[in-house]
């Protein structure tokens, strides 16, 4: 699968203290405090695409950045007394690049001090050939010391969006980054057709049948399974046995790199949702 930007979005650690609205993640009274997470209310939450109120990006792009700010060694707890961890808190599923990119902001605090991860998870919607549906990011995180630890769980759901992605805001940029490029799918003398960085993707792609398989459209709108694209960049079910879009992808990324699990959504759900010209 293509790399997924789910990073969580850190470049320094936040505030020393923990906010006043912490909550515990439900691991025994007397660690608790050893992990606490602001900006959610409960451990388990959902938020739509593009929901201002629960999506930092406000944007139907695919991903739900979810405003949660992750927090060390939390005092005022009568139950629990913070202490230096023993290390960095252990993410898991380990194969899960949202657990990944946690345990990443997580290791650039000191665990022997109070401290917060910046704010944002982003959690991807699920993108198949059968479409766009609800992404989960289901997260334990294991904190250590002194022979004790606080086991937490988080679950995170991103749900789509009713409203389509932008072709012009969220799309197009998309293939401008990943596809439109020399030799691949730009408008230059040896680049592949579809051109993807016209003056008008839409009249490019949407009910245009694919060359190399004309029962196909390129975009078949509301049909994720009829759109030649889709399969593509999925990489699934192709009926001309070429490879996968952008070619190389993932063992070998390209010069524009693969397309994130975020992206693929970005596109599918614009398919999914009519493939509009807007």
């Amino acid at each position: 699968m293509a790399a997924l930007v789910c990073a969580l979005a850190f470049a320094r650690a936040a505030a020393a203290t923990c906010p006043g609205d912490c909550i515990a993640g439900g691991g025994p009274a007397a660690t608790d405090c050893y992990v606490e997470y602001d900006g959610i209310v409960t451990t388990n939450t959902a938020c739509t695409d593009g929901n201002p109120s629960c999506d930092m990006d406000g944007v139907v792009n695919g991903t739900c950045v979810f405003p949660i700010s992750t927090c060390l060694n939390v005092a005022g707890d009568a139950k629990c007394t913070p202490v230096a961890l023993s290390g960095t808190p252990v993410v898991r599923p380990a194969k899960s690049e949202v657990a990944q990119a946690l345990e990443q902001a997580l290791a650039a605090l000191d665990p022997s001090q109070a401290a917060c991860t910046p704010r944002g998870i982003a959690v991807p919607l699920s993108a198949s050939l059968t479409g766009v549906k609800e992404g989960v990011a289901r997260l334990t995180i294991t904190a250590s010391a002194g022979g004790k630890r606080d086991r937490d769980k988080l679950r995170l759901t991103c749900r789509p969006s009713p409203a389509a992605p932008s072709l012009k805001n969220v799309v197009e940029p998309i293939f401008a980054a990943h596809c439109a490029l020399p030799a691949c799918h730009a408008t230059v003398g040896g680049s592949i057709t579809p051109a993807l960085d016209g003056s008008d993707m839409h009249a490019a792609l949407v009910d245009v049948s694919s060359v190399n398989v004309p029962s196909l459209s390129l975009v078949r709108p509301g049909s994720v399974a009829q759109s030649y694209l889709a399969r593509k960049i999925l990489g699934k079910h192709i009926p001309d046995h070429t490879a996968r879009m952008p070619n190389g992808c993932p063992a070998n990324p390209p010069a524009g790199g693969c397309l994130t699990d975020g992206e693929i959504a970005a596109i599918l759900a614009w398919i999914q949702t009519g493939a509009a010209d807007n």
